[in-house]
C-alpha cells in the first residue's frame, strides 16, 4: 500500500511550473505580421504595411524573386529565417533590426541587390556574405556599424553604400582601392549626402589621426619634462642640506650653502647689501667647542668659536647630540653666526 500523501505530492509536482513532470509550454511561434496569401506574387511589395512587428516569421516568404519589407518597424527575424536561392532583391530598409540570424544568407546564391539601410545593426558576422556570390549592390548606410565584413566584397559587387564614419570607412579602404572600377564605394552622412570613401577618409579621418598622434606626442613630452624636473629637484635636495642651495667650493675647501633655495633675492634673511648669507658646513668631530653651556637649545645662536684653526668641530648638546652646523661667513673681525637645523 502506498503512502497516503503520495497522490497530493504527485498533484503538486504536476501543478508546479518548474517541475520536470509539468507539461512544457511550447515556444510561441513568431508573428506573421503580414497577411500573405498562399499564391502571393513573385514580386511582393509590403512597404509600410504595418506600424510594428516584434519578430517576423520568414516562412511565408519562400517563393518570391523580389521582396520589399521596408518601413514596417520590424525588430527581429525568426531565428530560422533563410533567404531562398531564388530571391534576387530584398529590401529591409527603415526597420528596427538590431541583428540578423547568422545563417540568414547561407543559401542566398541568387541575391543580387540587398538593402539594409537605416536599421540598428551594430555588427555583421565575418562570413555573413560568403555564400552571396551573385551580390552586386549592397546598402548598409544608416547603421551604427564599426566595420564591413570582407566577405561582402564578392566578385560581382559594383556598389557599396555605408555610413560615414572613420572606423567603418577605414575598414573598406583597401578592398575599395584595389578595384575602383569594379566597386563604387560611397558613404552617406545623416543628411544623405554622398562621399567617396577614399576622399572622406582623407579629409575627415587622416587629419584627426595626425592630431591624435601630435596630442599623444605632446603628452609624452610633458611627462618627460615633469620627470626631469622631479629628478633635478631630488638631486638638488640630495646635494644640499636642510633645503639649502649648494654653491661652489669655498677657498678653504668646504662647500657653501645659501640660506634661500633660489639664492637670488635679498629678502629680510639676507645680508645688508641685498645678497643672501652664505653658509659653510662644519663637519662632525669629537672635539667640543668651548663656551657652549650644557642643555643648549637648537636654533639661531651667536657664538665666537674658541678652537684651533685647523680643528673641525660641531656643536654638541645633551638633548640633541651631534649634528651639523653652518657658519655664516662674516667680515674679518666680526663674530661668525652658527646655525643648526631645528628638530
Amino acid at each position: 500500500m502506498g503512502h497516503p500523501m503520495a497522490p497530493f505530492v504527485l498533484l503538486l509536482l504536476l501543478l508546479c511550473p518548474t517541475s520536470p513532470l509539468s507539461p512544457v509550454s511550447p515556444t510561441p511561434p513568431a508573428s506573421p505580421c503580414f497577411t500573405v496569401p498562399p499564391e502571393a506574387p513573385l514580386e511582393l511589395n509590403l512597404t509600410r504595411s504595418i506600424p510594428h512587428c516584434s519578430e517576423l516569421d520568414w516562412s511565408h516568404f519562400q517563393r518570391q524573386r523580389r521582396l520589399w519589407l521596408d518601413h514596417n518597424g520590424i525588430e527581429a527575424l525568426s531565428p530560422s529565417a533563410r533567404v531562398q536561392p531564388g530571391l534576387e532583391e530584398l529590401d529591409l530598409s527603415h526597420n528596427e533590426l538590431r541583428e540578423l540570424p547568422a545563417p540568414f544568407l547561407s543559401e542566398a546564391r541568387g541575391l543580387r541587390r540587398l538593402l539594409l539601410r537605416h536599421n540598428r545593426l551594430r555588427v555583421l558576422p565575418d562570413g555573413f556574405f560568403t555564400n552571396s556570390t551573385a551580390l552586386e549592390s549592397l546598402w548598409l548606410d544608416g547603421n551604427p556599424l564599426p566595420a564591413v565584413p570582407r566577405s561582402a566584397f564578392q566578385p560581382r559587387l559594383r556598389f557599396l553604400a555605408l555610413p560615414c564614419g572613420c572606423d567603418v570607412v577605414g575598414s573598406v579602404l583597401e578592398p575599395c582601392a584595389c578595384s575602383p572600377s569594379a566597386c563604387r564605394c560611397l558613404c552617406l552622412d545623416p543628411q544623405s549626402r554622398r562621399f567617396n570613401v577614399t576622399d572622406f577618409h582623407g579629409s575627415q579621418c587622416r587629419g584627426r589621426a595626425v592630431l591624435a598622434a601630435g596630442a599623444a606626442a605632446a603628452v609624452v613630452a610633458l611627462a618627460l619634462a615633469v620627470a626631469a624636473v622631479v629628478w633635478y629637484r631630488r638631486r638638488a635636495a640630495a646635494a644640499g642640506v636642510g633645503g639649502a642651495k649648494r654653491e661652489a667650493m669655498a677657498a678653504h675647501g668646504q662647500p657653501r650653502y645659501l640660506s634661500r633655495a633660489d639664492g637670488t633675492d635679498g629678502s629680510a634673511d639676507g645680508t645688508a647689501d641685498g645678497t643672501d648669507p652664505e653658509y659653510e658646513n662644519v663637519f662632525m668631530s669629537s672635539c667640543r667647542a668651548t663656551g657652549i653651556g650644557q642643555g643648549w637649545t637648537p636654533g639661531w645662536q651667536r657664538h665666537s668659536p674658541q678652537v684651533p684653526v685647523l680643528d673641525e668641530c660641531s656643536l654638541r648638546s645633551e638633548d640633541v647630540g651631534d649634528q651639523p652646523i653652518y657658519a655664516n661667513t662674516q667680515s674679518p673681525g666680526q663674530d661668525s653666526i652658527y646655525i643648526t637645523p631645528d628638530q
